[in-house]
């Protein structure tokens, strides 16, 4: 795979900092790499393959956000459906992404997601602004929004959704972070990501919805 130019922003307002040591653990970065299906010629040439606790390249940027969708439920271990998105968010994630894959990107994207109906290869590509224009909340959402793709359900007017009701990826991203910004285990999350995920939220209710839902978080 071939390199690419960025800017790392601040690491403290993206919260890398406050994740990083999270997730600069071995076992979790084992456990994250399988059931993620990362490969290394996806994330090799610059994207943090060789140094993945290096919270200034992609990969380790991409492990917070894992970090964050994994366990900032109260109850992380509960996954329960019965319970909010919060908690249940990462497994439904790692269930229907099937790999995940680091690219450049044009800049005019997060990321994207194939899925096929039939047999065929199936993937979700991570791009520069998924890694260094939203924080590891921002990410985790993001997360939630691909793996909504993953399971079959498209936006259904351009890149957008036409409404609330449609249930789709926009409404799923909406949902978890709004979970997250009023619900979130104070202890592994912090007022600041709670904070970006609210704003997040409300730019995506404004802007991703022909029929705006009418309603803030």
């Amino acid at each position: 795979m071939a390199s690419c130019s960025y800017t790392v922003p601040d690491l403290n307002t993206s919260g890398d900092v406050i994740y990083g040591p999270a997730t600069c653990n071995q076992p979790f970065i084992h456990w994250a790499w399988n059931v993620f299906d990362f490969d290394k010629e996806d994330w090799d040439d610059g994207f943090g393959w060789d140094a993945a606790c290096n919270i200034t390249q992609p990969l380790a940027r991409t492990f917070n956000g894992i970090w964050c969708l994994a366990y900032s439920a109260p109850d992380w271990r509960d996954e329960s459906y019965d319970h909010s998105i919060l908690q249940w968010g990462c497994r439904f994630a790692r269930t229907h992404i099937d790999e995940l894959d680091g690219r450049c990107g044009d800049g005019s994207a997060v990321a994207e997601t194939r899925h096929v109906s039939g047999p065929g290869d199936e993937w979700t590509r991570l791009f520069l602004p998924f890694f260094y224009q939203r924080g590891v909340s921002e990410r985790a959402g993001s997360l939630i929004h691909e793996s909504r793709h993953a399971d079959g359900k498209p936006h259904d007017s351009g890149n957008n959704d036409s409404s609330w009701d449609y249930n789709g990826a926009w409404r799923w991203q909406v949902c978890w972070l709004s979970w997250f910004a009023g619900s979130a285990e104070p202890t592994r999350s912090t007022p600041a990501m709670r904070a970006v995920a609210r704003q997040r939220a409300n730019i995506i209710l404004t802007q991703n919805f022909v029929t705006p839902p009418g309603f803030t978080i």
